[in-house]
């Protein structure tokens, strides 16, 4: 956790385990994470309170024109990503922002601790536990009822996605016309002398995007099949090509041979073209598996399904 958190918090005794840390502010279970993205810490209040009042929490932050800072909401409560222009400047701005904060959940009659922020009832020691989030990992208290609740909320919808039909042709025609386009993107930056993992990431967003709006459900099978065509089409776009320089070189030279026997042919018999095809292809295949190692590490976040809430005491 970085040290300027640490030192803005000091006084609220909070606890932390890496990146992440919980305490309470003004009698409010607060989780404090600190992402790598760099954007700052987010700070997640866990309070009992409708969507509409969560909503106005937002509108209410958002009035304040605090730059860097970004007010939402989740299941048990609202949070506030609180960004500075340096990590050093994170004290003073949490400082401005932090009573704005308190200001909206007191307007909102916000009900604190002791409140379960998922049932709206009482907290009692003896009957609640503290479980971990499964995305953020931040711990909440809540009442065994409510997890109970939730956990049934959790199981039903698992069970609908699963028996879910999964459209897989219509869903391969979206990655295929994903690749496509990362292909057609490929080609035109290789023209101009450029090789960059965009290409690759466009075809695995764009396909994965539409695999999913032509009803393919987002599961493993989505990311093998947009793994794989991907790669096949990026490394087509790139041999046809140069299959296509070689057949005008040749023709230009007073030959007449097909599209691929004019690339072995230069491959064959031109030092210069062999080593730009192939030091072409092989910087395409590393920055396409670049590209593929990041979108594939984003979608399987995007594809796990919710576990149920464990806690303790």
């Amino acid at each position: 956790m970085n040290k300027h958190i640490i030192n803005s918090l000091s006084q609220y005794g909070f606890t932390y385990e890496g990146s992440r840390g919980t305490g309470k502010i003004d009698g409010y279970e607060v989780n404090v994470i600190d992402p790598a993205t760099g954007l700052g810490p987010i700070f997640l209040f866990s309070t009992y309170l409708t969507q509409a009042q969560k909503n106005d929490f937002v509108m209410k932050i958002n009035a304040h024109h605090f730059k860097l800072v970004q007010a939402s909401s989740f299941d048990f409560g609202v949070s506030v990503l609180v960004g500075s222009a340096t990590a050093k400047s994170f004290e003073k701005k949490f400082q401005e922002v932090l009573p704005a904060i308190l200001e909206a959940l007191a307007e909102l009659q916000a009900p604190k601790s002791n409140i379960c922020p998922q049932s709206g009832e009482t907290l009692y020691e003896e009957d609640s536990q503290v479980v971990t989030l499964d995305v953020t990992k931040a711990k909440i208290r809540l009442s065994n009822k409510a997890v109970e609740v939730v956990n049934s909320m959790i199981q039903k919808n698992n069970e609908v996605f699963a028996d879910a039909p999964n459209n897989y042709l219509k869903g391969f025609l979206g990655v295929l016309i994903g690749a496509i386009a990362g292909a057609l993107l490929a080609v035109l930056l290789s023209l101009v002398g450029f090789v960059t993992v965009f290409a690759s990431l466009l075809s695995i967003f764009l396909g994965t995007f539409l695999y999913r709006k032509f009803g393919g459900k987002p599961d493993a099978t989505m990311i093998v099949m947009s793994f794989l065509t991907t790669i096949v089409v990026l490394f087509l776009a790139i041999v046809l090509l140069y299959a296509a320089v070689a057949a005008n070189a040749v023709r230009e030279a007073g030959g007449n041979l097909g599209l691929f026997q004019s690339l072995a042919y230069c491959v064959d018999n031109s030092r210069e073209f062999k080593t730009s095809f192939f030091l072409d292809v092989f910087l395409n295949v590393v920055f396409v598996l670049i590209g593929e190692g990041v979108s594939i590490a984003l979608l399987v976040r995007m594809i796990r399904r919710p576990k149920n809430l464990t806690g303790t005491k």
